[in-house]
């Protein structure tokens, strides 16, 4: 029986509606006694969420050609989405990686540079402390074709930072990450989501061509390249909830969103 094709009723989407931005955390199991148990997705529910996908006819693209769709140029893809993660938890590489390559996906990974190789220790009085992508895995994700984009150095709230210091954050980062994996890292993800005018201005100035905030709904042709929605996608994310979210976010997103 497929238990996929009843959720795919009614995804009549194309480029047309919008492009989907999915927002992930972690891809495991939760450990004992994890006080925050939302941010992750099990690999069995992440591998049948890229089967809904795949079976549906979307196809991943990266924040090239979020940008050049936000821009209003249309795209070689009937159906596109893209796939990030936030933080950069090892997990990823280890339960993630391979069921993307298992649907032929990318995705696009936001690196927090401060902690490649550690744990998440700005999150410590929340969940277990859990490790980090080391500086190898990172290269190994941008050698499988995976996307490695910017989440600043900490987790800070960027919209909150002296001029000085969001220039440093912004800098900084993509400065080590582009060290890291020999490849220009364009794309930014906002710390909690969080961003300003100012702050998408910083990001311009600081060579990156995109920024992806989180809240709901789906990229739109000419929307802001620097304001990019998204759809957050939780451990209770079960298929029916899935594709219920994914619908709704090209119903609840305006036209004009620039």
């Amino acid at each position: 029986m497929d238990l996929i094709s009843p959720w795919r009723r009614g995804f009549a989407f194309t480029a047309a509606d919008g492009l989907p931005v999915l927002l992930y955390h972690k891809v495991g199991r939760y450990p004992a006694g994890a006080p925050v148990k939302s941010h992750y997705v099990s690999p069995a529910l992440f591998r049948a969420q890229m089967l809904f996908l795949h079976r549906a006819g979307y196809r991943a693209v990266g924040s090239a050609q979020v940008m050049r769709y936000a821009q209003g140029e249309t795209l070689a893809v009937e159906r596109p989405l893209a796939i990030t993660f936030d933080d950069g938890y090892d997990c990823v590489y280890q339960h993630a990686l391979p069921v993307l390559a298992e649907f032929g996906f990318t995705a696009i990974v936001f690196m927090l540079a401060a902690s490649v190789g550690s744990v998440n220790d700005w999150e410590a009085n929340l969940v277990t402390p859990e490790p980090m992508l080391t500086a190898e895995h990172l290269a190994e994700l941008s050698r499988a074709g995976i996307e490695i984009g910017s989440h600043g150095m900490t987790h800070q709230h960027l919209a909150r930072l002296a001029p000085a210091e969001l220039r440093a954050a912004l800098d900084g980062s993509k400065e080590k990450l582009e060290h890291l994996v020999g490849r220009e890292v364009t794309a930014l993800a906002y710390p909690y989501g969080e961003h300003s005018p100012g702050v998408r201005a910083a990001a311009a100035a600081a060579g990156y061509r995109s920024g992806f905030a989180a809240e709901r709904g789906v990229v739109r042709a000419g929307c802001d390249p620097f304001s990019l929605r998204r759809i957050n996608i939780r451990r209770y994310s079960f298929l029916p909830l899935f594709a219920r979210k994914l619908r709704l976010a090209y119903l609840v997103t305006p036209r004009a969103d620039a």
